[in-house]
């Protein structure tokens, strides 16, 4: 296993989850009926580093890779445009470049963050569109100060995103989550089963960099004991995060084969290790077979 340094971006092909230490961590899990099915994962995420932009996306059985697909356009306009940075700005480059491009058929979620800011303050902007969602909790009291609502305004089936706001932070306690519905399905058997009490606890107890291999670990260990969808989560710190220039990553929405082949050659124990920035060129064909592409320009 590859140790870390300071602001190393982490990357655990076989578990298919990113972190970076004290600031952020992601990843997805596919859901038990799509495994059956033999669906591919419409979950997506994205991670842009170098603009501090951060988003999710979740797709249909049908076309899962429509959620790829609208991240692919939101990376493609910000490496070529300046990052807005009010939430008209956001709004403007959504609906032009992201939103109008997306076709009929191929529906998706988008939930989106950008952060900016020092230590004292950080400003926020969030982009939600669908039954995906973002939420602002303080981490030590569990209280949301703020939690996207469901809408009808998925990329695909509306030309417009509507639910753009401003944010600025002050409260060091506060963690920003961004998470497809499947999120709900593990917090709702974690409640059952008294795993957690609630789901603040289980997002704001454990450090931000261990939530990714906590989510793995219990639905690893509680396999076939509940349903779920698929699963797609980044929780970030926004007073810890950092730039970090010419690192972009995308985990997710895969189709069918793309699963097929995480499913059959994945699951062994050479490819359960963490491999950091540096090593990215060396694994780029290891990461493409889990469903992840990683840039580092």
């Amino acid at each position: 296993m590859l140790m870390q340094k300071s602001r190393s971006i982490g990357i655990n092909a076989s578990k298919r989850i990113l972190k970076v230490k004290k600031s952020i961590s992601g990843g997805i899990i596919t859901g038990t009926d799509k495994i059956r099915s033999g669906f591919g994962n419409g979950d997506c995420l994205f991670f842009d580093f170098d603009h501090l932009v951060f988003a999710a996306a979740d797709g249909t059985e049908r076309f899962p890779w429509a959620s790829r697909d609208l991240l692919h356009r939101l990376s493609k306009s910000l490496s070529e445009a300046c990052v807005p940075v009010t939430a008209q700005g956001w709004r403007d480059l959504i609906n032009r470049e992201v939103y109008s491009e997306q076709k009929y058929q191929h529906k998706t979620t988008f939930s989106c963050v950008a952060i900016r800011g020092d230590q004292s303050s950080v400003d926020m902007v969030i982009s939600h569109g669908g039954d995906s969602a973002v939420t602002v909790m303080d981490s030590k009291s569990g209280t949301i100060y703020h939690q996207t609502g469901r809408d009808m305004n998925f990329g695909g089936r509306s030309r417009e995103i509507v639910e753009v706001s401003e944010h600025r932070l002050t409260d060091r306690n506060i963690r920003v989550i961004i998470s497809t519905d499947g999120l709900n399905d593990l917090i709702k058997y974690c409640i059952s089963r008294s795993i957690f009490a609630s789901a603040a606890e289980m997002l704001t107890t454990y450090p931000v960099d261990s939530i990714g291999e906590l989510i793995h670990g219990i639905i690893s260990s509680n396999r076939g004991m509940f349903e779920h969808d698929d699963i797609g989560f980044v929780v970030i710190d926004p007073f810890r995060i950092e730039r970090i220039e010419g690192h972009m990553v995308l985990i997710g929405g895969t189709r069918p084969h793309e699963e097929k082949r995480f499913r059959e050659e994945y699951q062994r124990e050479a490819y359960d290790r963490w491999i950091s920035g540096a090593g990215w060129s060396k694994y780029a064909d290891v990461f493409a077979g889990a469903g992840i592409q990683v840039q580092r320009r």
